[in-house]
């Protein structure tokens, strides 16, 4: 009986191997070849913009975009996808940019199903410096039986760069809060200046001198 299973097992051998591989081809085909939807995160990158000029509204951070494709075209996307935009086109102060699968460099076989926001504002505006008057901030209160005669701040501006539309309607700087319950006497400080958005840039001074007159209550 062992005989006979060798001889079968023998009979036609190459031509039973062939099939073997191409059952597991087809296999292989119909399982990476089946359609399915995974939803990414996607960025957004517009550049270069127009020589002198910024983008002065925020942008969405994360973009939800639904792809369908087979698992083997899947295999090959890069994980890290972003919609590319030119921004030498965007040359009026308000845009708008409907977002479409042919800002993604996405592999063949793989289709847009959906992108949420698709419709994404673009404000820009001329770069300006200006100087900005620094507010030192306090928080807290001085021990019993003190006060705070004076605050000074130096350099009591500073320069900031930054688009036209939010760097030219700027009052103030401010500090990062200083805890008065932590000092009884005069102090020298050296605080650190708040970003008032991540658009503008603080030039030079990231910290500043800020002097307390704190004295004792008569």
């Amino acid at each position: 009986m062992n005989k006979n299973i060798e001889n079968l097992l023998k009979k036609n051998f190459w031509l039973k191997l062939l099939s073997l591989c191409i059952a597991i081809i087809i296999w292989a085909y119909v399982i990476g070849g089946k359609k399915h939807d995974v939803i990414y995160t996607a960025g957004l990158v517009i550049h270069p913009l127009p020589k002198g000029y910024a983008i002065s509204n925020i942008l969405p951070n994360d973009i939800h975009v639904k792809l369908r494709g087979s698992r083997i075209a899947m295999g090959k996307l890069n994980k890290e996808i972003a919609f590319k935009i030119d921004g030498s086109s965007l040359l009026s102060k308000k845009n708008t940019i409907v977002l479409s699968g042919s800002y993604l460099d996405l592999p063949s076989g793989i289709r847009v199903i959906s992108i949420h926001p698709k419709i994404i504002p673009v404000m820009i505006s001329r770069v300006v410096i200006r100087y900005v008057k620094v507010l030192p901030i306090t928080t807290g209160k001085l021990q019993a039986g003190y006060y705070l005669q004076n605050i000074n701040v130096f350099p009591q501006y500073v320069k900031v760069k930054g688009p036209k539309d939010i760097v030219g309607h700027l009052s103030v700087i401010t500090t990062k809060s200083i805890d008065l319950s932590h000092y009884k006497k005069g102090e020298l400080l050296m605080v650190a200046l708040r970003k008032p958005t991540k658009l503008v840039k603080i030039l030079y001074n990231k910290k500043v001198n800020v002097s307390l007159a704190i004295v004792k209550s008569k």
